[in-house]
């Protein structure tokens, strides 16, 4: 569980991404980062920003909301919040749905 929205401290359950609908599951966790103001840490190289306790909350959210043996695969290549969500999108995301439609249907 984290702690979502600061001024309420509600406690929620992560998605959690073990692999599979990666498009849901970044969907949701855009929403998080933007209702949390880190959209912009998980956006941008870590030298652009300035505020190195949004980075570590950024990147924490992400490896608390992957399943261990997704988290296995980026922990040693991921260590920023930008990083870690570029990763994702790199080895798991396919496409929308057109392109998964036009994929499968070429398969």
């Amino acid at each position: 569980m984290a702690t979502i929205n600061s001024l309420q401290s509600i406690p929620v359950p992560l998605p959690i991404f073990d692999g599979t609908d990666y498009d849901l599951w970044e969907k949701k966790m855009e929403t998080l980062f933007k209702s949390q103001n880190l959209w912009d840490i998980v956006q941008q190289d870590r030298n652009e920003n300035e505020n190195d306790q949004k980075e570590a909350s950024a990147l924490y959210l992400i490896q608390q909301s992957l399943a261990q043996n997704v988290f296995r695969r980026i922990t040693t290549k991921a260590s920023t919040a930008k990083q870690a969500w570029d990763l994702l999108n790199k080895e798991y995301f396919i496409g929308d749905a057109k392109v998964r439609t036009i994929q499968l249907r070429t398969l």
